[in-house]
């Protein structure tokens, strides 16, 4: 985790010669002295993207896993034993479709930032600092939008627990009270 932190930070760092507020790629305009500073840390930039890229694609790898297996081992069996004992499942099924297509916008928006993040990678920076800025801009964008797929995702867990828990609830009711 420390040295996550620290080439978190030397990204942070490196990157920050970018135009944070840039809407499009194209957009992103570097001064000579930020210019310079590329050209001059191009090795550190991009061994810091480097180690980045392998750690996202295990991270990826991962989540993914553990995406995969929350839907099929928990929501979809879960969601079949409703149905098997005739208990409305909508709340369920609906919150576990809308996962599936949060799952699948996850998996495109991060083939996508890995993409960029590639071609990032594969600019000479010393030679083409403008274009490297471009790239990281766009690679970065990307990045932001997995990171809102993945929160996107852990709402709708917290939203099917939230779910599983008022049926809890309803269930100990009615035992309590002899039905």
């Amino acid at each position: 985790m420390k040295s996550f932190v620290r080439v978190f930070a030397l990204i942070v760092a490196s990157v920050v010669v970018l135009s944070a507020s840039s809407a499009t790629v194209n957009a992103v305009q570097i001064t000579p002295e930020q210019e310079q500073r590329i050209k001059t840390n191009c090795v550190s930039i991009k061994s810091s993207l480097t180690q980045l890229a392998t750690f996202d694609t295990l991270l990826r790898v991962n989540r993914g896993q553990l995406y995969e297996s929350i839907a099929t081992k928990l929501m979809d069996r879960f969601n079949a034993r409703l149905a098997f004992n005739r208990v409305n499942g909508d709340p369920f099924t609906t919150t576990t479709s809308d996962y599936r297509a949060g799952l699948t916008t996850f998996r495109a928006d991060y083939l996508a930032y890995k993409q960029d993040l590639s071609t990032a990678l594969a600019i000479d920076c010393a030679k083409n600092p403008t274009e490297f800025a471009q790239a990281i801009d766009a690679a970065r964008t990307k990045r932001t939008k997995v990171n809102d797929d993945v929160k996107a995702l852990d709402r709708l867990i917290t939203n099917y627990q939230t779910s599983t828990n008022e049926l809890l609830g309803r269930y100990q009711q009615a035992e309590g009270t002899g039905r």
